[in-house]
């Protein structure tokens, strides 16, 4: 009986310390300071009621300080899997404190392995975006910057031929947009997302191209608290498509140029339908130490309705924007745990609507760059 008891209590603590290798706990917290110039994304001169507004009047730019923190739980047990994160994050402007902003994003994810090939997916998903103020990037709708976002997604991910992995989700978004001014604004969203990619392998380093994209409709209403502006709804349908092809120049250095075609589509009136179009390159280097990640993109939109003007009137041509965008992210573990950060990002519309009466679809420049530690547990 005693032997018994014995292989019991073994069995017993063997499963225990199964179970707790199977719970895996991360956090970060990082910590950043630099510049920003132009965050609210606004033009370099507006004229309204017969006064011009120049770019010191207009752009707001400060020194900054983010403040991250990213926590990250996963159990697996059998087939199932859930992963659990929360990432609260802050932006200090120490030369306008009140234009600080803060979000925070969690989201639930669930796993369940069906067969080897096959696994079904499920997630739930929360963001909180604490901002106010006029952003330079709104086109048709007034567009606050602050708002609260409710998603799930349910869908599988699958393998139909080897070394190949396509994932397939349903998802539905709930956004509303904080009040700003007279108006108040939000919108429904559903579609579906996808993914395939393939790798096979040259000389010893795994090569990978693939197609990700999407289907959506996005329902806006629009509620005012004014008489005179009368309240609205948005009928918009999204396809967007990216091709890529991830090339490893070696073991640590990698390159990756993809193309992607982006098509809006007014319901109501094809008042604000659009295509955006262009190519893009990401490059990616690391080691056991070090870890530089950069992307540039150059992308053109062009409005099919919508007339461009210049201070003289209408051009006779259609609204066109074109958008350069450059990231780098780099990372250096200093000792264990500890990491020295930097980040430059850079964001530029041209654009031929230059009518200075105008704020909406006008061309502006966004930029900042910082460093920073991140400490990981």
């Amino acid at each position: 009986m005693k032997t018994i008891t014995t292989k019991i209590t073994i069995i017993a603590l063997l499963l225990s310390a199964v179970s707790i290798a199977q719970v895996k706990h991360s956090f970060e917290a990082e910590t950043e300071a630099g510049y920003e110039y132009n965050y609210f994304r606004s033009p370099g001169e507006v004229h309204q009621n017969g006064q011009i507004f120049t770019a010191s009047d207009l752009i707001e730019s400060s020194i900054y300080q983010d403040i991250r923190l990213d926590y990250d739980f996963r159990k697996r047990w059998g087939k199932n899997r859930i992963r659990f994160s929360a990432s609260p994050w802050a932006r200090l402007y120490y030369e306008n404190l009140e234009d600080s902003y803060w979000s925070l994003s969690t989201n639930v994810k669930y796993d369940y392995r069906l067969n080897r090939d096959t696994r079904i997916l499920g997630e739930v998903s929360f963001k909180r975006r604490n901002r106010e103020g006029l952003g330079g990037d709104q086109d048709v709708l007034i567009n606050p910057l602050g708002y609260s976002n409710y998603g799930v997604k349910a869908g599988a991910r699958f393998e139909p031929i080897q070394k190949n992995k396509t994932t397939v989700l349903a998802f539905y978004n709930f956004r509303d947009f904080d009040e700003f001014g007279v108006r108040d604004l939000q919108y429904d969203e559903f579609g579906i997302q996808f993914r395939s990619e393939q790798e096979f392998e040259v000389n010893n380093l795994e090569h990978e191209y693939g197609i990700t994209g999407y289907v959506r409709k996005r329902l806006y209403d629009t509620f005012n608290a004014s008489n005179v502006i009368t309240a609205g709804e948005r009928d918009w349908d999204y396809l967007k498509l990216t091709g890529y092809y991830n090339f490893p120049i070696s073991k640590n250095f990698k390159i990756r140029p993809s193309y992607e075609y982006f098509v809006r589509v007014d319901n109501k009136n094809s008042r604000s339908n659009f295509n955006q179009f262009g190519p893009s390159i990401r490059l990616r280097y690391d080691n056991k130490k070090t870890t530089v990640r950069s992307t540039f993109r150059y992308l053109t939109r062009n409005y099919t309705n919508l007339e461009a003007r210049d201070n003289n009137g209408l051009l006779g041509e259609n609204i066109k924007y074109n958008y350069a965008l450059f990231n780098l992210d780099a990372e250096h573990q200093l000792e264990s745990g500890l990491i020295l950060t930097a980040t430059v990002y850079s964001f530029i519309r041209d654009t031929n609507f230059t009518d200075v009466t105008a704020r909406s679809f006008r061309g502006y420049t966004n930029q900042y760059a910082g460093v920073g530690v991140k400490w990981k547990i």
